[in-house]
């Protein structure tokens, strides 16, 4: 299906390109509305939803805060988050479109069309407060 491109799209669309790192919903409409204050959020909300299924953007659900994030690359790869701030970080690691097969072959009946893969940790930058703070180590 053919959708518009409105000026609204291509405001999300360049937020996400944009924004260092993999922005929540929420973080691209603070980014839209800074600067055009009449656009809403559920216009915001909609258009990230469009240019995910469009295939423009990324989508990255599954964490643990139960955000979904999005990802100015559409190609396949990995992602880790940090438990302690939230942050979701590319993965430098090869996607293996073989671990389908690994974890579920094919006489299990269970048919898997695609899979995501996230590491949950601590990033440097929580790292490095801890230890300023001396809490490296102690469990939240």
């Amino acid at each position: 299906m053919d959708r518009r491109n409105t000026v609204q799209k291509e405001l999300t669309y360049d937020a996400v390109i944009s924004y260092p790192g993999h922005p929540s919903a929420d973080d691209i409409y603070r980014v839209i509305s800074s600067k055009h204050s009449t656009i809403s959020k559920a216009t915001v909300y909609r258009n990230l939803s469009q240019l995910s299924e469009d295939g423009k953007i990324g989508k990255v659900e599954s964490f643990a805060s139960g955000e979904t994030h999005y990802d100015h690359r559409t190609d396949k790869h990995y992602h880790g988050y940090c438990k302690k701030c939230g942050k979701v970080v590319d993965i430098d690691l090869s996607y293996d479109g073989k671990i389908l097969e690994k974890a579920f072959p094919m006489e299990d009946g269970f048919s898997i069309t695609s899979h995501e893969l996230i590491f949950v940790g601590i990033c440097k930058e929580c790292r490095e407060k801890e230890k300023e703070n001396g809490t490296e180590g102690i469990k939240n």
